[in-house]
């Protein structure tokens, strides 16, 4: 067994940037042909052209995801276009951080409607072609060490990253007897561009210098080690592969060992998904 996906077709939401961006060309250069969303195609631009650039094959589905209307469209053309779907990576979603007394109504319904409201319509869209696909066909959600983190300020992120997880569980019973797999990754602070921003906030609330913390944060783990996108992508390739074929309904951790009472993560730069 390998983790080939030759012949594999993919989607994956949020893959303008970082994590989004590894995971689809990661399938690419695994011999999957991928449909690479992101707000507009402006913003796929540089992700498609990385991986025909590497002899892959992708291009690029927009839609913007707050836009609940837009988004069965975009999965149907991209089901189109691929001629069916093996692959259904939701990984975009966004991150804000604040108190309950202090968040307005906008930051809420932002995170809510990318983090899950938008991976139930894709999924949603999703599951006629996937139940096509037959035996060996993957969901797969990027969630977040945080759905667990209960710590002031996260409250609605670790609310959508919790509901992300039980969605998939439930998700993975009813389409199992299709054989469709589903599972959720949950990465730790993962090196992108959306962890420096998160850690420049951090340490100024905290009153120390950003390289410091960044430096101590980012490698808060057993293993102390920075994690890369390509560590997570690395992960979504072994789940929809072969090698994956008998998982499904599990919360798969990659944070180089998360310490008890770490912080909690922001796994990524997608907000490309607002």
């Amino acid at each position: 067994m390998e983790t080939s996906l030759n012949g594999r077709r993919a989607l994956v939401t949020g893959a303008a940037s970082g994590i989004g961006a590894a995971i689809a060309e990661a399938f690419a250069r695994e011999g999957a042909q991928v449909a690479v969303h992101a707000r507009n195609a402006e913003r796929a631009r540089p992700t498609v052209d990385a991986i025909e650039a590497a002899g892959g094959s992708a291009f690029a589905a927009p839609a913007d995801l707050r836009d609940r209307a837009a988004i069965a469209p975009m999965c149907a053309a991209a089901v189109e276009r691929l001629g069916g779907l093996d692959i259904l990576v939701n990984n975009a979603g966004v991150f804000t951080r604040h108190s309950v007394a202090e968040m307005d109504l906008e930051s809420w319904n932002a995170m809510v409607e990318t983090n899950l409201t938008a991976p139930y319509l894709a999924t949603q869209a999703a599951i006629p072609a996937l139940r096509a696909s037959g035996a060996g066909a993957s969901v797969i959600f990027v969630s977040s060490i945080a759905a667990g983190a209960y710590s002031a300020g996260w409250g609605a992120y670790a609310m959508t990253k919790n509901g992300l997880n039980a969605f998939m569980h439930c998700l993975a019973d009813e389409l199992g007897g299709d054989g469709v797999r589903v599972n959720s990754i949950c990465p730790g602070w993962v090196e992108t561009k959306m962890a420096q921003d998160a850690h420049r906030g951090l340490a100024a609330e905290i009153g120390i210098p950003y390289e410091t913390h960044y430096a101590q944060n980012m490698r808060a783990n057993m293993l102390g080690v920075l994690v890369t996108t390509d560590s997570v992508a690395d992960m979504a390739v072994f789940l929809a592969s072969e090698r994956g074929r008998h998982i499904t309904a599990q919360e798969l951790t990659v944070c180089g060992g998360c310490l008890p009472g770490a912080s909690a993560e922001a796994d990524g730069d997608r907000a490309a998904a607002e």
